[in-house]
């Protein structure tokens, strides 16, 4: 069966690339599912090959309490995911094959036998969810599709017509129907996962930028060894690279950030700047910069941070995110590099509004270093010329 395999092609594929232990979360109820067999109907259509998840060959629920509540190699994969931390699952079915492009408006379930009276007699809503599977982190996870009104049982069928029609997408490995006690509560928001956000970007020419430092700086470095420098052949894969979320993988926050109430990172323009020291001799510690450039408004919704790729993290090359601070009077934006020799000779500092739930208190300077290890990305293409190219003299 499709849902089975795809269950232990995720264990399997899970436990053979990574090892690691979850915390143990409220989870949707299995204590009253039961396995109703049936066909499943969309729009008065047999939907082919739908019927109800099943139980595994050793005649255990297994598929079924993966799915609803996860395992320590599936995190994120549970249906707490789409429908709630504890919701109380009474039955589920799934589907394949509608067309791309369908608009559904109407499932009904014609059950193969009686129906249990715990359903029969209950009151139920239903969700329609989105199974994926992502190759980047090995995880399979669940995302809310629909949502029923109240459902209607006539004989040997539940119909369950939906608040808005949805539409079938053609990436869908399988949309799953989860049948759930309730109806008067309101929906479960869908979950928020923060996003990059660039269409406010814009590079400025080389001539608008004016780069001063706080004196004093650390011995082998002067205020005349520091310039700001065009971007060049970097620009068009930084464009790319911040286009997607993958930035958002490969960031260490500071000491106090709290990453689970990011919403946005709004990233505005990218600089280059270069730092001409002997490697040899120069001594390293912090520098605290003063960026003005001509034209940039400086309109932060929220907290400005400046992201620079850390040329020790190779082959992964993540960046270091450090809080900025914005002078509306002078246009100023000031950040302080914590062992710039890890960021220079030359680096591309990345200025960015970065939004979350509640606002953040994280200490200057630094990262806490507490995400896991980014994905391959276009900008580890260029990162290593990018970040520690020493000037020897």
């Amino acid at each position: 069966m499709k849902t089975k395999g795809f269950i232990r092609a995720v264990i399997l594929a899970m436990a053979l690339t990574m090892l690691f232990t979850t915390s143990v979360l409220a989870a949707p109820s299995t204590d009253n599912y039961q396995e109703v067999p049936g066909t499943v109907y969309y729009n008065g259509t047999e939907l082919s090959g739908s019927g109800p998840l099943s139980k595994n060959d050793s005649g255990e629920n297994e598929s079924i309490t993966d799915y609803i509540n996860g395992n320590e190699y599936m995190d994120g994969a549970s249906f707490r995911t789409a429908i709630g931390d504890n919701a109380d699952v009474y039955s589920a079915w799934n589907g394949y094959g509608i067309t791309a492009g369908t608009s559904i408006s109407l499932f009904e379930i014609k059950a193969a036998g009686a129906i249990p009276d715990s359903i029969k007699n209950g009151t139920f809503i239903a969700y329609i969810v989105k199974d994926r599977y992502d190759t980047a982190t090995n995880k399979a996870f669940f995302t809310k599709a629909a949502t029923s009104k109240k459902t209607a049982i006539d004989g040997q069928t539940i119909k369950l017509e939906l608040e808005t029609p949805m539409t079938w997408e053609a990436d869908a490995s399988q949309y799953v129907i989860v049948l759930v006690k309730g109806g008067s509560s309101p929906t479960p928001p869908d979950p928020v996962k923060p996003v990059v956000i660039s269409k406010d970007y814009y590079e400025y020419p080389v001539a608008s930028i004016d780069v001063n430092v706080d004196e004093p700086l650390p011995a082998g470095i002067t205020t005349a060894s520091i310039t700001p420098r065009e971007l060049g052949r970097w620009s068009n894969m930084i464009k790319r690279y911040i286009s997607t979320n993958d930035t958002l993988d490969s960031i260490d926050w500071p000491q106090g950030f709290k990453k689970d109430e990011l919403v946005s990172l709004s990233v505005l323009t990218a600089v280059g700047i270069t730092i001409e020291y002997d490697g040899n001799t120069a001594a390293d510690g912090d520098i605290t910069f003063h960026l003005r450039i001509e034209g940039f408004k400086g309109t932060f919704a929220d907290s400005p941070y400046v992201f620079i790729v850390n040329g020790e993290t190779a082959p992964n090359h993540r960046l270091t995110a450090f809080p900025a601070r914005y002078d509306a009077e002078t246009g100023a934006l000031a950040f302080t590099v914590t062992g710039y020799k890890k960021y220079f000779s030359y680096a591309i500092p990345i200025i960015g509004d970065v939004k979350q739930k509640s606002a953040p208190t994280p200490e200057s300077g630094g990262s806490s270093g507490g995400c896991s290890a980014a994905p391959w990305s276009l900008l580890a293409i260029g990162a290593a010329y990018l970040c520690l190219r020493r000037r020897k003299k």
